[in-house]
């Protein structure tokens, strides 16, 4: 893991700087700029995975969508009250839930099961009219925290596995600075050939456990191997 004081010495070690020849304000600039551009490959990178306990008041409709979850990464919004357990609700566009649920002003005393998302906020569907507060459970992808602001000692948010290549792009915008076309495009292309190299490695969806041929079957109700001519309840 690399922190920001890291990164700092690695790029002035590679452009023989000092601290006033490149001053921190300008680094931190740059390395800033590479995190930008790196993050903005994916949003779904598996390092930002995250869960949100979120509450609808009874008689709202509105829900608004926690400042640090990234809306185009959102998974599931599931209902988990008792009662009417572990519903994950169906996402419907805006326009679709108007023209079904608005235009018959209907409203109804169950809960939601679809929602939609305008200006920042879930709009639940059809209109509840419970009489307590619902809890929902929202699963996604955060956005990265503002690590540069926080000093030479903060951790690069962000899997370990992109943080040298935030130092080659560094690198090649102070060589930029210093006119040196050359050197800027072999660091550039450096930052983006282990970018994507990192980005397929880290990217890689999770393959489902090899088949067992002769073992029997994995029973997903009692989390045992049993034989497949087994009868069931043996």
């Amino acid at each position: 893991m690399a922190t920001l004081g890291d990164l700092r010495a690695l790029v002035r070690t590679q452009t023989e700087t000092t601290d006033s020849e490149l001053p921190n304000g300008t680094l931190d600039w740059y390395l800033q700029q590479a995190f930008d551009r790196t993050v903005a490959a994916e949003n779904t990178w598996p390092s930002y995975e995250a869960w949100w306990n979120l509450t609808l008041p009874a008689g709202e409709q509105l829900i608004p969508i926690p400042s640090d979850c990234n809306r185009a990464s959102i998974n599931s919004l599931v209902d988990a009250n008792d009662g009417y357990p572990d519903l994950r609700l169906n996402m419907v566009d805006y326009e679709t839930a108007e023209d079904f649920y608005q235009r018959a002003n209907t409203t109804f005393s169950t809960y939601p099961f679809e929602y939609s998302i305008w200006a920042g906020q879930f709009h639940m569907w059809p209109r509840p009219n419970f009489t307590e507060a619902r809890t929902y459970i929202l699963r996604g992808h955060r956005f990265p925290i503002d690590w540069v602001s926080k000093g030479d000692n903060e951790q690069v948010d962000a899997d370990p596995r992109l943080h040298l290549p935030l130092a080659h792009y560094a690198i090649a915008l102070a060589y930029a600075q210093q006119e040196d076309e050359t050197l800027e495009q072999v660091y550039m292309g450096r930052w983006q050939r282990d970018v994507e190299a990192a980005r397929g490695a880290i990217m890689e969806p999770s393959r489902q456990q090899p088949l067992g041929f002769g073992g029997g079957r994995r029973d997903f109700r009692r989390g045992t191997q049993i034989n497949i001519n087994t009868p069931r309840g043996i």
